[in-house]
């Protein structure tokens, strides 16, 4: 094999490694186009989407039927890399695409610019921890009902 092309293969996998270990976020871009995948295999509600540090989209929720699903997508090609199904009930808590979406516009509107997890818990609390453009590590927390940032934890 050539050596410039291996020199150049070398690099790549470095500078690829280090992208996917550096902080396991990915863009609200990034984001939305993976819940728009989990949309698309069956998911209606959620509970947690978070990027991990194995390269990963972890979505957890439920489809219409009512099924409890936990998968992961790679972040790479977006294929499914583990999945679980269990009969459940979908709780009133979880949300929705939608609410999803404006759960990120809380997160953007308060300069989270790198998503690593969204969150709600069976209080109605949506918990979102990311980076913002200094690379600081904050965790929102924001009321389900209103989308309005109800506390910030920032790492310095």
């Amino acid at each position: 094999m050539n050596k410039t092309l291996i020199t150049g293969l070398i690099a790549l996998t470095l500078s690829i490694s280090t992208m996917a270990n550096a902080d396991s976020s990915a863009s609200r871009a990034d984001i939305e186009h993976l819940l728009q995948d989990a949309k698309s295999y069956g998911f209606t509600r959620f509970e947690e989407l978070e990027v991990d540090d194995e390269d990963r989209f972890d979505v957890e929720g439920w489809r219409q039927d009512g099924w409890h699903l936990d998968i992961d997508l790679s972040l790479n090609d977006n294929r499914i890399l583990k999945e679980q199904q269990r009969k459940s009930e979908t709780p009133d808590w979880s949300l929705s695409h939608d609410e999803v979406i404006q759960a990120l516009d809380a997160a953007q509107q308060s300069e989270l610019d790198e998503i690593s997890s969204i969150e709600v818990d069976c209080t109605g609390r949506i918990e979102i921890e990311g980076y913002n453009s200094q690379h600081q590590e904050i965790e929102l927390y924001i009321d389900r009902k209103t989308f309005e940032v109800i506390g910030v934890d920032k790492d310095i």
